[in-house]
């Protein structure tokens, strides 16, 4: 009976999708100072996106949980990104350079996400939507946070995003999902709220799930 008790629990949770992630929201990236359309920017053939924020804005280690981005309603909805990919990284750099590679600041970076990936509709300005949420990233609150989108194809309308335009660490953009290097937009920040906390619950743990029981 327990079994099949836990079984069910199981169950509904795959079915219902991911559950969403929890633990505590930290607001970064600065002031909202006005909207961009890097990096969901439809009409480029493609992007090689990073931004980053500083360990003080953060300031608690754990599991990346969830990434949220700020919506700006000068941009539509929906953006959809084919061949997407978005990597989490720790940086001792205090400001971004024009060379991506440079950035990781010889640490590891961690793929996070890889897909298809569709900014949510109906959309109103200043709502925080999901970018991504990791499931293998512990964020060490020693370094910055380096956040990098890359994408080969976008279709649907360009979705602007909130950025902050003074004493951040820069963002960093190309049209070529592998460019080594991009054009550096300094002292800029990309508005973000990150969840540090348990991950969200993915469907394929149903049969891990599964397995305690057997």
């Amino acid at each position: 009976m327990r079994n099949v008790l836990f079984f069910t629990l199981a169950l509904a949770l795959a079915t219902a999708g991911n559950v969403l992630a929890t633990g505590n929201e930290h607001e970064v990236g600065g002031s909202a100072d006005q909207g961009h359309t890097v990096p969901f920017y439809s009409p480029a053939a493609a992007m090689r996106f990073q931004c980053m924020w500083f360990q003080f804005e953060i300031d608690e280690k754990g599991n990346v949980a969830r990434i949220e981005f700020l919506f700006e309603s000068g941009g539509a909805t929906p953006t959809a990104l084919e061949g997407c990919k978005m990597i989490l990284c720790h940086s001792s750099k205090e400001k971004l350079t024009n060379t991506f590679k440079k950035n990781y600041d010889f640490k590891t970076p961690v793929e996070v996400f890889k897909g298809k990936y569709t900014v949510p509709e109906g959309l109103k300005n200043n709502d925080w939507f999901t970018v991504v949420e990791p499931d293998n990233f512990v964020y060490n609150n020693k370094n910055n946070l380096l956040m990098e989108i890359s994408w080969t194809n976008a279709t649907g309308a360009t979705t602007k995003t909130y950025i902050s335009l003074a004493d951040q660490p820069g963002r960093l953009r190309v049209f070529d999902a592998t460019g080594a290097t991009g054009k550096l937009l300094p002292n800029q920040g990309h508005l973000a709220r990150i969840t540090i906390g348990n991950p969200a619950v993915n469907p394929t743990s149903l049969g891990r799930v599964r397995a305690l029981f057997n």
